[in-house]
């Protein structure tokens, strides 16, 4: 099964960074949000949908990649 998903940053404090995903730009409609002092802990929010961890996944590898966290980006598979 094809996947495709797309997120966006939303708010970052230092305790918490908001992704919003979804399957188009204008559907951004569920929410993660990540510990930047553990990025690969579970999430505080979100952690309860399928496909939330390739989401988290992207999220990890381009922060791991780059050193600061990724505004947007795109999930296939």
């Amino acid at each position: 099964m094809a996947v495709y998903l797309l997120y966006r940053r939303g708010e970052q404090t230092p305790e918490a960074v908001e992704y919003r995903w979804g399957p188009s730009e204008e559907d951004l409609s569920s929410r993660v949000v990540l510990d930047p002092r553990d990025p690969t802990a579970w999430p505080t929010v979100g952690g309860d949908h399928a496909q939330m961890p390739m989401v988290v996944r992207a999220v990890i590898r381009r922060l791991r990649a780059t050193g600061t966290w990724p505004e947007r980006g795109v999930v296939q598979h």
